[in-house]
């Protein structure tokens, strides 16, 4: 793939979406590709986790008042649209809209011309801003924590998936599902290796591990590249970037 705005999901937190957005982003980024990352999340995580706070405007006024992309510049070819605590709100006013499973898709028109990838990092729900973001989006990434109950919610994204494609978005392509938060333990070895057994090929073969560092960096607001690019996790996400990109 050397082009796509992909939706990443799931519907259970913690599972590391927000973190493989930033990530992956800043990777595909530092492999010269023109990334821009958008925060739908009304918890705006990914927005805080690379430093930017109560923005004056963010995607809420783009979506529900058509205003310009809110665009702030992060680092070469690597770009954000933030979100706030307001975007909760919006979503009441999403759902009286006729056209309100429309919205992200209408304004992100032009941004797609401008990016080789649109990275969007979803809520943990299968509301209607992540539905918006699948009818938006040309693929999904589903991120799948190595844990029993992540695995048995799977089936649940997957006929959201179908649904949306069946009626409204025929292009949507599921990219992969990525495992995070993999240690040595058997257990977990073991989940990992059931998922790709029961999803053969749609799981890639990079895998993020446990890597405290990762936690470190959004704490401090920064990817992980910037914050210690010899780190696992950086190691992990510069993988993933190229396998996505071959």
């Amino acid at each position: 793939m050397q082009k796509g705005v992909i939706a990443i999901i799931n519907h259970k937190g913690g599972v590391g979406k927000t973190t493989t957005t930033l990530n992956l982003g800043k990777a595909l980024s530092l492999c010269g590709k023109k990334t821009l990352i958008i925060d739908i999340d009304p918890q705006a995580n990914l927005s805080q986790s690379i430093g930017v706070e109560e923005p004056n405007v963010h995607i809420v006024q783009s979506m529900l008042e058509n205003t310009p992309l809110p665009i702030h510049h992060l680092a070469e070819n690597f770009d954000l649209i933030p979100a706030d605590l307001d975007l909760s709100e919006a979503e009441v006013k999403l759902q009286n809209d006729v056209n309100g499973y429309f919205k992200l898709r209408n304004v992100l028109r032009n941004a797609k011309e401008k990016y080789d990838f649109i990275l969007i990092d979803c809520p943990p729900s299968l509301g209607i801003l992540t539905t918006n973001a699948l009818i938006a989006a040309t693929h999904i990434l589903i991120v799948v924590q190595s844990e029993y109950l992540a695995v048995k919610g799977l089936q649940t994204i997957l006929r959201l998936v179908e649904s949306v494609r069946e009626n409204l978005n025929p292009d949507l392509e599921v990219a992969g599902m990525l495992i995070t938060q993999l240690n040595k333990t058997i257990f977990r070895q073991n989940i990992a290796d059931t998922l790709r057994n029961i999803y053969q090929g749609k799981v890639f073969q990079t895998a993020i591990r446990q890597n405290i560092s990762l936690a470190e960096a959004s704490s401090v607001g920064q990817d992980i590249f910037t914050y210690s690019n010899r780190s696992a996790g950086a190691e992990d996400y510069m993988s993933l970037a190229k396998e996505i990109l071959n």
